[in-house]
């Protein structure tokens, strides 16, 4: 019958709708800090975060989405506009429930200026300390989102200096794959200047990502933890 048919279309849509943790944190004013000054001059470090599109237009201090892959104890955020403007920064301690999908508030005390940004213009670099298989700091970086993502396409913010800034990393076949990085159109880049795109489907789960700042130099690595598979 036609309402049965209609019936079954809609249960496989709600199956297939992407499916969001309710887990949301309120981050304590006393383990963050912020500051938003007009005349800054200032560098960002290598990488400035790994994002995913998410559904809203200007960012928002209520709807910050970072996937947390796996029970941590603490997780470390950095803000940064890419006119250097505002940055902040939050160490975030979690239970061992609270992984998956977590929306995090931010107790900003510049929300007038905050709202104004677009979500690829204010980025948030989630991470967490870790160790690679030699013993070597490294950090296990986080896909994050203004408001709830929209795919699971990958988009990484660097800060570079170098002619033909790249990443380098192996697939899911262990093929070593490298890719350029392009220049991006901003009036004021000083936090951030360059844009990665990774949509690796055939990567599982994690990878050692190397951004270099050009063909032949030296780079340095990050965890990056995707969405394949969510």
């Amino acid at each position: 019958m036609k309402f049965k048919w209609i019936g079954s279309m809609l249960a496989c849509f709600i199956v297939s709708m992407p499916a969001f943790s309710n887990i949301t944190i309120n981050i304590p004013a006393n383990s963050f800090s912020e500051s938003y000054a007009e005349n800054v001059q200032v560098s960002g470090s290598v990488l400035a975060s790994s994002f995913v599109a998410g559904n809203l237009e200007y960012v928002s201090p209520d709807k910050l989405f970072v996937y947390v892959p796996r029970s941590i104890s603490t997780l470390n955020i950095i803000l940064s506009s890419i006119d250097g403007r505002y940055t902040a920064d939050a160490q975030i301690e979690l239970t061992r429930e609270q992984f998956g999908w977590v929306q995090l508030k931010i107790p900003t005390q510049y929300k007038s200026q905050f709202v104004k940004y677009f979500p690829d213009r204010l980025v948030a670099f989630a991470f967490a300390d870790s160790e690679d298989m030699f013993g070597n700091y490294v950090q296990e970086v986080f896909p994050t989102s203004w408001g709830e993502p929209s795919g699971n396409d990958l988009t990484f913010y660097i800060n570079s200096a170098g002619g033909n800034p790249n990443i380098t990393f192996r697939n899911g076949e262990q093929e070593l794959i490298s890719k350029d990085c392009t220049i991006l159109n901003d009036k004021y880049t000083r936090v951030f200047n360059h844009e990665c795109e990774f949509n690796e489907s055939s990567i599982p789960e994690k990878v050692i990502v190397t951004f270099s700042p050009e063909y032949e130099s030296s780079g340095k690595n990050y965890i990056i933890w995707t969405l394949n598979g969510k």
